[in-house]
């Protein structure tokens, strides 16, 4: 197992323990930006405008804003889970880590603009690529969460390096995969958002192979 050193004193001035208020309102703000992002996507739907012999065909002509809606939904869920497993994890945060968080959030809150746009144009490359970027930058983000809270042993348990590099590997398999369907966009835009609906397969099989005492971290 690799042993972590305590933080110097200096980490100690700036860091925020897991019981200030420091720490609880970055997990606050962060819940609440998930929370607003999610409910918002139900804005991307137009409530049809027809006559009543008619809604049935506006109700269908309203699928592809649907189908945009539950995948954006999924996606951001997911992310939120993950979120959720790795502040639970954490001892304390300080300024990289709340910095990159903020970051991490500023994507969380413009999810649902490319998936208005999706909904719009659902099979059009220019609509698709965007989509698929906006998450392959937030799985971008949750790594540097992750590297950020490594390097800065903030840790409430401490993480051997060999279950570290099994974790990283996991959601670097989901943002790999979301990064391809941005190429894939180019060429089979339906394909590249089949992709986006199974991006977290991988990683829920690799977090399996993580030593069994970090299995349950994320």
């Amino acid at each position: 197992m690799t042993s972590h050193t305590t933080p110097g004193p200096s980490s100690r001035r700036t860091a925020e323990g897991r019981d200030s208020n420091e720490f609880a309102r970055v997990v606050n703000l962060s819940d609440a930006v998930f929370a607003i992002a999610m409910t918002l996507l139900v804005l991307t739907v137009d409530v049809p405008e027809a006559a009543v012999d008619g809604l049935a065909a506006a109700l269908y002509a309203d699928l592809p804003q649907l189908g945009a809606y539950v995948l954006a939904f999924a996606l951001v869920a997911s992310q939120w889970y993950a979120h959720r497993k790795l502040f639970q994890r954490l001892a304390l945060t300080e300024p990289g880590l709340t910095v990159i968080n903020l970051a991490f959030l500023g994507l969380v809150a413009l999810v649902p603009f490319p998936t208005s746009v999706l909904g719009s144009y659902p099979f059009v490359t220019a609509a698709v690529a965007p989509f698929l970027a906006t998450f392959a930058l937030l799985g971008a983000t949750y790594l540097a969460l992750l590297a950020r809270a490594h390097a800065r042993h903030a840790w409430r348990q401490p993480l051997p390096e060999a279950a570290y590099r099994r974790i990283v590997l996991a959601f670097v398999a989901n943002t790999s995969l979301l990064v391809a369907g941005i190429g894939v966009a180019f060429w089979l835009p339906a394909l590249a958002l089949a992709l986006a609906l199974v991006s977290s397969v991988p990683t829920i099989l690799l977090l399996r192979r993580v030593p069994a005492p970090y299995r349950d971290w994320f």
